[in-house]
């Protein structure tokens, strides 16, 4: 069976890595004593997964781990057992289980919601009006690993509308962003493409950005946010 179960990544580890947050889950699954199954071969590593990597800085409410069991153990007995595990930080929201032959979460997470928040108080309607209308925009970023290469992204693609508020003295944005297989946009990218094409001194560095669902399509293309059926909630 694989065990999923619904995660956070609270506001006071939002600085940490993906690649230490993921070291820190597999540490709670050994001293949970979970029987978690391993790959075979001369360097075995423990078969869990994330439904999509979260970037640095960014809090979420809806992170899924997906864990494969050697043998069966009960929902809440495991939900229970790695909430004890997990360093403060880390909440388990709700656990399920399904079959071993089930879709993994990284082949169902299709798109993500997010709030972003700024200090900041000039009027952008007109800018998001423009922004919605325009069918294409081009941003251009580094290439991880490879130097002097860039990478071009159509912002349009993954983030197609955008909604905004102001709050007081801050500026509050809503979307939803596209998960592909081969991956993703940032929402510090969002705000930069902002800065650059419409001429904005967003300040980027003082986003707080968090990641409210992750949802999947359905047949018929709808969306479906990622809750699981008869799940155990802690």
């Amino acid at each position: 069976m694989k065990l999923r179960m619904q995660i956070t990544k609270d506001r006071n580890i939002r600085f940490i890595s993906h690649l230490e947050y993921i070291r820190t889950i597999e540490r709670a699954i050994r001293r949970a004593k979970l029987p978690a199954a391993y790959s075979e071969g001369f360097n075995p590593h423990m078969k869990f997964s994330l439904a999509s990597a979260l970037g640095v800085g960014v809090v979420s409410y809806t992170e899924f781990v997906e864990i494969e069991l050697m043998e069966p153990m009960e929902v809440a007995v495991a939900a229970k057992a790695l909430s004890r595990a997990l360093p403060r930080g880390i909440r388990v929201l709700a656990a399920d289980a399904v079959e071993n032959n089930h879709p993994a979460l990284m082949a169902e997470a299709a798109g993500a919601v997010y709030r972003v928040t700024l200090p900041y108080t000039e009027d952008l309607g007109e800018v998001v009006e423009r922004y919605n209308a325009t069918p294409s925009i081009i941003f251009a970023k580094a290439a991880p690993k490879k130097k002097n290469k860039v990478k071009e992204i159509d912002v349009k693609f993954y983030i197609p509308e955008l909604k905004v508020q102001q709050v007081e003295e801050h500026t509050v944005f809503n979307f939803d962003c596209k998960i592909t297989p081969t991956g993703s946009m940032k929402a510090v990218d969002l705000l930069n493409t902002l800065n650059e094409q419409y001429a904005l001194n967003l300040p980027v560095e003082k986003a707080d950005i968090e990641r409210l669902e992750l949802y999947k399509r359905g047949k018929a293309g709808q969306k479906q946010i990622m809750l699981m059926k008869d799940a155990f909630h802690l």
